[in-house]
């Protein structure tokens, strides 16, 4: 199921003003828990605890998703357009910690792909009438 691009919705180019925008300060020191809220108050939401979390957990989302399919022989290709928001948003991004996190990301995305392709070029029967028998001697290689 393709959920990428619900994961990715944090890194679109409508949210680089609210990343980008001065943090404001904690009034209160309880933040309610992104797993089960709801809504989250404004107040909460434009705090940098809250602005991490949500960097956080979009990447730590978006992770578990390509690891569901870090097996697939299609993994590179999968990952040319979630590496495409990600590259903007880096370069759109002035906090340097969110950029130096999504910079992590991109470099472990790009190790594992590079495995991929290496072991994609080992394939002998190259053949696209069979997808099938391609993905099992994919899946039989790894």
């Amino acid at each position: 199921m393709p959920a990428a691009q619900y994961i990715l919705v944090p890194f679109e180019s409508t949210n680089y003003n609210f990343f980008n925008a001065k943090p404001k300060k904690l009034e209160d020191k309880l933040i309610p828990d992104s797993q089960i809220s709801l809504k989250i108050a404004k107040k909460h939401l434009e705090t940098s605890d809250m602005k991490d979390r949500i960097i956080r957990e979009a990447l730590a989302a978006l992770n578990q998703y390509l690891a569901t399919n870090a097996d697939s022989i299609a993994l590179p290709e999968m990952c040319i357009s979630i590496s495409g928001i990600l590259r903007k948003f880096k370069k759109q991004c002035s906090n340097n910690t969110y950029r130096k996190t999504v910079q992590a990301f991109l470099e472990l995305l790009q190790k594992h792909q590079d495995v991929i392709v290496a072991e994609r070029s080992k394939i002998k029967d190259k053949s696209l009438r069979d997808a099938a028998k391609l993905t099992l001697q994919f899946s039989k290689q790894l």
